[in-house]
């Protein structure tokens, strides 16, 4: 419980004493340190050169600085200006740029290390010359080319000679910093980190750049004018302002000249640049448009827009110019109003989607349907319907789709009374559907042209939304482009960096309904003025396309006769810095009359309403829905709200609520949080608990600054110093633990006395504030602290607690003089004091969040000491000593509570009690694994020397890590029995990890070969937290100084050198290099957890983005880890080597053996492959005896690995493999003059290695081949005894081996062919158990790897009585099985296992049956694998009787726990009977043509997977033969009768394929019981033929023949192998009526099974009885009657016939009865007319058979003769009968 887990810490906490720190400085002077000036001094001495301050100025991004034109006297405005200002103050720290995690400098120059997996395999094309060409090539071994011989291989130095020269090649070039290489922690990890920030800057989402080209309609009479703007479906918000812009030409535009006298040029941009924080999916960039003002409503107006086509200008030609001529007459009277004309909208991903999937020079055409037509170089090519994705959650990147060019060419029509946005976001959704609403509407036809593209970096002449001009800006005539202000869709938590000052007021609906008089076409003036007389209304308010910049007022479109219109437009105010009580909106309701009449004013007032700009010193913003005044509102009106009822006014309906506006304000001077204005304009501290979140991120700067000087300055009441202190201090910690250091401007403070008020302190940590977010719950997440909920109050957020990973960049601001002259107060003075008098909830929270105080102490101290020039002096003089004081209690308090957390300095007893008492595991790897990424980054510890100085202060972690392996990840788990990694992409896989033997077993037979680790499963270290330690232990091995190490490893016991042995295995396994088929060298799930910038979590665009230079230099860094990381493998080898020859530990030989076996196996670049080679021939050099003696094992493991090298594509990997075979053969000679074993092990791991991989090489081995044979031939010591002449024989056996090769890699892609290959290979080791056992695994391992799991149990059955055979000729043991006659229930197939005799093969040489297999415990594996797959099969019974063979050998050695083990499986096994199986299906497979080659007129039986149709297997092999002879070679002979070969075209290879069933005879049936006896032990099948004797396949029922055709195989199924010869053929012909019996038979027994299942089938038996009685087939059964029982025969030899099928009518007919009985007993009430039905057609059947059922045949029946014609008669029943 918890309650438990804190009790014990406490008392872990009260076993620590506290010790007190020496004071390094006081000792160092009472000491002088013995070590002369040098790398070693400097380690002991603080750098004097490690801090500076500079001053960095904030950079402006535009022409002019962002500042208002007012309000430097109001004291807010103008703390918010100077924060966004003022120049910055940069604290360096010189050497904490070794922190710096971002690691490309120090990865600079990395060589490309050289993989084999890297290697491109050569994927030449099938062709049959080529290989034949190859296969005479192989065969020439004596004339191949060598490779390099090894200069001084076979000179005999000394041993002590071979060590000191690897030494100094394994040491030369390498990389000297480890953690250079190695991936960075998780940021999750509780460690702080220092890089150097970006500076704070203004936030951008995805940027995206649209130019608006041109806009086109049928006819052009009038302006028209167009806006653009993004709406988020999904989140039903504009996400955007509008942009504006015009592309009406020159004499259009002059219809409006006297009410545009001149047009501002930041009012003519055509293109925009949008920036998206959120991309979705449920974006639409909406394109409205607007004309003049004219008499008619929308649709009347729109009409000749939708009638008139361009091509029939002349024949209209008078209809035009009247059209043009009344619009002229409007824009003159009405150029200042707008009314709305048309819209349409561009699902925005769909552009960027199809974008980024065509052409550069692609244009896309929209119709009115929604689909897009893909248009090239202006021509059209083809249309293309694009799908719409509809999920919002995919990652949608607007950052590198490919330009395109968009032409809209339908507008859909505005509808009057369906304005508002709830409308607009309804069209938008109903546009997504594939029956949309829209698409039945009538158009609008114009074509608006618009380019969209990603925004480049820095574009030219832009202007921000606030109208200044971006740099560069080289012109200021040109055309400019706008930044559009974004509306996110989210809140995003960035501090603000500039000032700005915008409001966007958007009115959205009136309703005049109640209204008294005429107001119908009603426009809304909108002015924001700064006083009540009209003259006070300000230019402020922006101008749209074609006019002034700023106006005075602005005017919303009107509704043709509409009392109650909806709005669309948006009014953007400039807002006055300063604002006082006199500033507001006015709104001022116009009736426009359209109709020029006389006495009638153009507009009339009609109402009048307002918002007062503040309430109470608080900008208004929000929704208002505000009452309306009939009459103009009396004086002083502007400081009270319309909603106060002022004496004697009118108001439209009784003052209620009529007109609904939106005022939305984008101000870095207005917070817009109601408490947080109450603490920046009242100093009410207490409010800030209340505030919402994105607010106080957004004026984070000002804040801290505020929150800072009020701890330094508390304000002076009546004379007296107020105490704000303490609360001010409660806020800053929950400040602390609510703010992300990334969103925030980590400050350091200044003395007052130096003047620096115009300067800024900036941290030297990372805030990445411009990335994107990718979602509002993970900014948030990684934004909020767990002190935020100490706010009391509910949050919609999710709470997570705070930790030092979130330690980035942090830019805090500092308002004015943090030492006052009338208090003399330092910051950090006063924040130490306040922190040691704090006290409950507040000091808890305080040190909770104490890395927020401590960095601003750190700053505070810096600048205090740089400043005052007192860095240098001794520390006891820099500070004052309360403050030392001070800090002493915090220092102290701080390890109490760290005690009680259970951080603890990181001692060794410490850590182990942590990690396995606490399971603070995480925390503690991370720091060590932080502190030496540090040292191994410093520039102060590069040398040698000073870095083995500091890994000798590690040294203990090596016994830490050795204890804590059993709680290690298993990086090795993932490997099979050869070390193998299982995942995919790895070639070794398939070259030696298919054996069927599991590891476990493998481990049983051999020993342990892969070190056995206890593993708790209560605690387990995760991957990244392994790796991390293991890391670390590798650095302190690679840099601790060797001498120590050795001294320390001889003082280790054996068994604790073993552990540190099963480590180095583990180490191999977790820093292997992996490849994944991307291209990136991270190949396996496992392996991609621990790659930071890899990991799951990260955005998919970023994962995706990669440039291939960047996936090219991960693979390096990749590989160089791993290449450093084994050689510090191998140089701890050597040490633990040398420990073992001077301490007579030779026991541990087989464990250092492993681990170097080990990392042979993994996948190891060139580089390590030299070096390790080098150290195994100095290994083998130097314990031959112990090698080739004791470890035997091991031995035949090397020989695969130096043969699997010896294949490499590498040719400096194939001349050190082969130097070490050729060393191994010789030094085994040498010692006993017989290398019989050895020659054997070769053989058998070649034969292995052929067997498995697909990726094998044989030209590479046929070069090491030769280079060992070039070996033998130049080694003048050896030359006149036998040695040359065996190497010879070895290798021309082995060459022998590789011709077999050959012929199964032309086979690779054909599995029948390859396993048939494989069979012949295995067949012809029948002389040779060892290498036939090797052969059989090699096809158990293909079966299984194609899930043949019934063929891959009998090879396994193959080999467990080939191991029996030759195992009951060494011992005599009767619970052993006798040979393989034992296993003949298995498979009748085994016999062919019996061994040849004992003259041929004697199990008792040298080098036969020495195999691990060829042992009681080989056997048993071999077994209990072989009844794994028979499980796998589902052939349970089978596994019954594998089980029977394996009891009594347990029961011999009492093993109980193994019987209990084998029972439970058979009860399993049992259990699953019963269960619905589905065996193998069988086909004949013919082959015909001389491309075949031996398989010509060859006929097989294939056993395909079960329900495998004949279409499949068909397919299968006409693709692959086509493939192989091309598709025009291969054909199917698609009926089975018998082939003349003479009539196919000899040049084509033809295929017969036909469906074949099993055959069993009469007698067999008793025996053949269940579904599992009629599907196993297989030999003979039957397949039927219809045909007609004129040639026809199928005839009438009269002339219908039948070929029934025998086959018997040469091996039963399930076999080896899964297709089998066919070695007799039996063919029977069935007459017409024979066939019409079998039909009828076979439909009686479908009736009398359906009839009497059990469990009842109602469904079976209704589809059964439909098939008989039913209607539509009625003339089935009948029509057989009719045609073969009409009549009797003529022919008296068909009487019988004629007779049997008549009985079979009778059965047949009892049958249908018995089922419709049945039937009734199990049918419900609904189906009792369907019961009726097919009793009716029964009846009807019946009546219609009857008379030809009872017709006999009276021949048949004649009186019995007299006895005394007995003799007679018999004579007569043997011959024809002829009446």
């Amino acid at each position: 419980s918890a309650a438990t887990v804190m009790a014990e810490r406490r008392a872990f906490a009260q076993k620590i004493k506290a010790v007190e720190p020496v004071d390094f400085e006081e000792y160092l002077i009472t000491h002088p340190p013995l070590i002369e000036s040098g790398p070693l001094r400097d380690l002991i001495e603080f750098p004097p050169d490690d801090i500076e301050v500079l001053y960095t100025p904030r950079e402006c991004r535009t022409l002019g600085q962002a500042v208002p034109e007012e309000g430097e006297n109001d004291p807010h405005v103008r703390d918010c200006v100077r924060s966004y200002t003022e120049d910055w103050a940069v604290v360096n720290r010189k050497y904490d740029a070794s922190l710096d995690f971002h690691l490309t400098s120090r990865q600079r120059g990395l060589p490309k290390q050289v993989f084999e997996s890297d290697e491109l395999p050569d994927h030449s094309s099938y062709q049959d010359d080529q290989v034949n060409l190859w296969a005479c090539s192989i065969f020439d071994l004596k004339n191949s080319q060598p490779d390099a011989l090894l200069p001084h291989l076979l000179d005999r130095v000394p041993n002590e000679e071979i060590d000191h020269h690897n030494e100094d090649q394994r040491k030369s070039n390498r990389h000297r910093e480890l953690f250079a290489l190695h991936p960075a922690l998780d940021e999750e990890e509780p460690i702080e980190r220092h890089c150097v920030p970006d500076v704070p800057k203004e936030h951008f989402g995805q940027r995206l750049l649209v130019k608006c080209l041109s806009l086109k309609f049928e006819i052009e009479i009038e302006p028209i004018f167009a806006s653009l703007a993004l709406y988020d479906v999904k989140e039903k918000k504009k996400i955007s302002e509008n942009f504006y812009f015009d592309l009406n030409s020159e004499q259009t535009k002059f219809m409006l000249r006297p009410h545009i006298p001149s047009a501002a040029i930041s009012t003519l941009a055509r293109s925009a640049v949008f920036s998206i924080t959120y991309p979705s999916q449920d974006v639409f960039l909406v394109i409205k448009l607007e004309k003049v003002l004219q008499q008619g409503d929308i649709g009347e107006c729109a009409e000749p827009y939708m009638v008139f086509k361009e091509s029939d200008a002349a024949k209209n030609k008078e209809k035009l110019e009247k059209l043009r001529s009344q619009s002229e007459q409007f824009c003159q009277r009405l150029g200042r109003y707008r009314m709305p004309f048309a819209w349409t909208a561009i699902h925005l991903m769909n552009i960027v989607n199809s974008a980024g999937s065509l052409e550069r020079d692609t244009e896309l055409e929209m119709g009115l349907s929604g689909s897009w037509s893909e248009r090239r170089n202006s021509s059209i090519v083809g249309r293309r319907s694009l799908e719409r994705t509809t999920s919002g959650d995919e990652s949608c990147s607007l950052t590198s789709f490919r330009p395109a060019t968009l032409t809209v060419t339908n507008f859909f029509k505005q509808e009057g009374d369906r304005l508002s946005d709830e409308d607009l976001y309804k069209f938008l959704a109903d546009m997504r559907r594939p029956s949309s609403v829209l698409r039945r509407l009538r158009p609008i036809t114009g074509r608006l042209k618009i380019d969209i593209s990603p925004a480049p970096e820095n574009p030219h002449y832009c202007l921000t939304p606030d109208l200044l001009q971006v740099k560069p800006y080289p012109d200021s005539r040109v055309r400019p482009t706008k930044e559009i202000l974004e509306f996110p869709a989210r809140d995003i938590y960035v501090p603000n960096t500039t000032y700005r000052n915008l409001l966007h007021v958007n009115p959205q609906s009136l309703n005049f309904a109640n209204r008294q008089g005429s107001a119908r076409n009603i426009t809304v003036k909108v002015q924001f003025m700064n006083g009540e007389d009209p003259s006070n209304a300000m230019p402020v308010i922006f101008g749209k396309s074609s006019c002034a910049e700023y106006s005075k007022e602005a005017y919303t479109a009107v509704v043709y006769h509409n009392r109650s219109p909806d709005f669309h437009d948006e009014v953007k105010i400039k807002l006055p810095a300063s604002l006082t009580d006199h500033h507001h909106i006015l709104f001022t309701f116009y009736h426009v009359s359209c109709q020029q009449k006389q006495n009638t004013p153009l507009e009339t007032p009609v109402g009048y309403t307002w918002i007062p700009m503040l309430q109470n010193g608080r900008l208004r913003t929000g929704h208002f829905c505000l009452p309306v005044s009939l009459e103009k509102p009396p004086q002083s009106y502007s400081v009270l709200s319309p909603d106060v009822p002022l004496p004697g006014m009118k108001w439209v309906d009784n003052h209620r609520g009529v007109f609904n506006v939106e005022v939305v304000a984008a101000s870095a001077i207005h917070t817009q949080d109601q408490y947080l204005d109450k603490f920046f304009l009242k100093a009410d501290i207490a409010a800030l608990n209340s505030s919402q979140l994105e607010p106080v991120v957004r004026f984070l700067h000002l804040l801290l600054d505020k929150l800072v000087l009020l701890m330094v300055r508390p304000p002076v009441i009546a004379g007296q110093i107020g105490t704000l202190c303490p609360p001010t201090y409660i806020i800053s910690e929950r400040l602390g633990g609510s703010v992300h250091y990334a969103t925030m401007a980590r400050s350091a403070v200044r003395p007052s006395s130096l003047n620096l008020n115009r300067s800024r302190s900036l941290s030297n940590s990372n805030p990445d504030i411009s990335g994107t977010p990718t979602s509002p719950d993970d900014e948030v997440r990684s934004i909020i602290g767990s002190k935020w909920a100490l706010c009391q109050r509910t949050v919609s957020y999710p709470i997570v607690e705070l930790r030092h990973t979130d330690l980035y960049a942090v830019y805090l601001m500092v308002n004015g003089s943090l030492m006052v002259p009338s208090c003399s107060q330092l910051f950090h003075e006063e924040l130490a004091l306040q922190w040691v008098v704090s006290s409950g909830s507040v000091r808890e929270g305080a040190l909770q969040q104490a890395w927020f105080f401590f960095e601003l102490m750190v700053k505070s101290i810096i600048h205090h000491l740089y400043f005052t020039d007192r860095l240098q002096s001794p520390r006891k003089n820099r500070f004052p000593e309360r403050f030392m004081d001070d800090i002493t209690a915090l220092v102290s308090t701080i390890a109490v509570f760290s005690a009680h957390q259970g951080c603890i300095y990181l001692i060794e007893n410490t850590v182990k009690t942590l990690i396995l008492m606490f399971g603070l595991h995480k925390k503690v790897i991370s720091v060590v694994h932080n502190l030496l990424s540090s040292h191994d980054s410093d520039p102060r510890y590069a040398d040698p020397e000073v870095k083995a100085r500091v890994a000798l202060l590690y040294l203990p972690l090596i016994g830490i890590v050795m204890e804590t392996l059993p709680q290690l990840y298993d990086f090795t788990e993932s490997h099979n029995q050869w070390g193998r990694p299982g995942g995919p992409g790895t070639e070794e896989q398939e070259a030696e990890g298919n054996s069927m033997i599991s590891q476990t077993v493998a481990m049983a037979i051999a020993g342990t070969s892969v070190p056995q680790m206890s593993r708790p499963s209560s605690f387990l270290l995760n991957t990244q937290s392994s790796r991390s330690l293991l890391i670390c232990l590798l650095w302190v091995l690679k840099n601790a100084d060797e001498m120590v190490l050795q001294k320390w490893f001889t003082d280790l016991s054996v068994s604790q050198l073993s552990r540190l042995l099963d480590l180095l295995y583990l180490c191999v396994s977790c820093f292997e290099y992996k490849r994944s088929p991307s291209g990136s060298a991270f190949g396996s799930q496992e392996n991609l957890r621990w790659r930071k910038d890899m990991t799951h979590w990260r955005q998919t665009s970023e994962k995706m983005d990669k440039t291939r230079a960047e996936l090219e230099h991960e693979a390096i860094i990749d590989g160089n880890l791993a290449t450093e990381a084994n050689l510090i493998i191998l140089d701890t080898l050597e040490i633990i080597v040398q420990v073992m020859i001077s301490t007579s530990k030779e026991s541990i030989l087989g464990g250092v053996l492993k681990v170097l076996l080990h990392s042979m196996a993994c996948n190891q670049s060139a580089l390590y492959l030299q070096h390790c080679f080098a150290t195994q021939r100095a290994l083998v050099s130097k314990f031959p005896e112990l090698l080739f003696e004791e470890e035997t094992e091991q031995c035949a493991d090397l020989c695969l690995r130096l043969l699997r090298n010896c294949s490499s594509s590498i040719s400096t990997i194939r001349a050190h493999a082969s130097a070490s075979l050729y060393l191994l053969m010789r030094q085994n000679f040498e010692i006993g003059n017989n290398f019989a074993r050895v020659k054997m092990q070769v053989t058998m791991s070649l034969s292995s290695l052929v067997g498995t991989s697909q990726n094998f090489n044989e030209e590479f081995l046929r070069r090491s081949l030769k280079t060992i044979l070039t070996y033998a031939e130049e080694d003048l010591e050896l030359r006149e005894t036998t040695f040359p002449d065996q190497v010879q024989d070895l290798v021309f056996n082995l060459h022998m081996i590789l011709s077999d090769t050959v012929k199964m890699k032309e086979h690779q892609e054909d599995p029948e062919m390859l396993i048939d290959l494989m069979y012949r290979i295995a067949k012809g080791y029948q002389t040779s158990p060892d290498l036939r056992l090797t052969w059989l695994q090699n096809m158990a391992g293909k079966h299984s790897e194609r899930n043949n799991h019934a063929e891959a149990a009998q090879c396994l059955v193959h080999s467990a009585a080939l191991v029996a055979e030759y195992l009951s000729m060494l011992e005599d043991r009767k619970y052993l099985p006798v040979g393989c006659v034992t296993f003949q229930n298995i498979s009748s197939n085994v016999l062919e296992e019996s061994a040849v005799s004992d003259d041929v093969v004697s199990p008792d040489e040298e080098g036969i049956c020495s195999g691990k297999y060829f042992t009681e415990a080989g056997l048993v594996g071999l077994l209990e694998q072989a009844a794994a797959s028979f499980s796998m099969a589902g052939l349970y019974e089978a596994v019954n009787e594998v089980y029977k063979v394996l009891i009594p050998v347990h029961e011999a050695n009492r093993d109980a726990k193994k019987l209990a083990t084998i029972h439970g499986k058979l009860q399993e096994a049992f259990g699953k009977i019963n269960g619905k199986r589905m065996f193998g299906t069988y086909f004949r497979v013919g082959f015909y043509g001389s491309k075949f080659g031996d398989l010509d007129e060859q006929e097989f039986v294939y056993k395909e997977p079960a329900i495998t149709k004949l279409a499949e297997i068909s397919h299968r092999l006409e693709s692959f033969y086509g493939e192989r002879f091309g598709e025009d070679q291969v054909e199917v002979i698609k009926d089975s009768n018998p082939v003349d070969k003479c009539k196919l075209d000899p040049n084509k290879a033809f295929i017969q394929i036909t469906y074949v069933e099993p055959y069993f005879d009469t007698y067999e049936m008793k025996d053949r019981i269940t579904y599992f006896d009629k599907n196993y032990n297989l030999r003979r099948f039957v397949y039927c033929t219809p045909f007609t004797l004129d040639g026809r396949a199928h005839g009438d029922l009269h002339e219908q023949f039948k070929r029934k055709t025998n086959l018997t195989t040469s091996h039963a199924f399930p076999y080896i192998k899964t297709r089998i010869n066919i070695i007799h053929k039996e063919e029977i012909i069935s007459t017409p009526i024979e066939v019409a019996i079998e039909d009828m038979q076979k439909k009686t027994q479908e009736l009398a099974f359906a009839t009497h299942q059990d469990p009842s089938d109602a469904k079976m038996l209704q589809m059964v009885l439909q098939g008989s009685v039913g209607t539509t087939v009625n003339q089935g059964p009948l029509e057989v009657a009719q045609v073969f029982l009409s009549e009797i025969p003529s022919d008296p030899k068909l009487y019988r016939h004629h007779n049997k099928l008549r009985l079979c009518f009778k059965d047949f007919t009892k049958r249908c009865e018995d089922a419709l009985r049945k039937n009734k007993s199990l049918i419900g009430p609904d189906q009792k007319e369907y019961q009726r039905e097919l009793e009716r057609n029964y009846h009807r059947l019946k009546e219609a058979l009857q008379p030809l059922i009872n017709r006999k045949i009276p021949q048949l029946y004649k009186p019995v003769f007299s006895f005394s014609f007995r003799d007679s008669f018999s004579r007569m029943s043997l011959r024809k009968l002829d009446v």
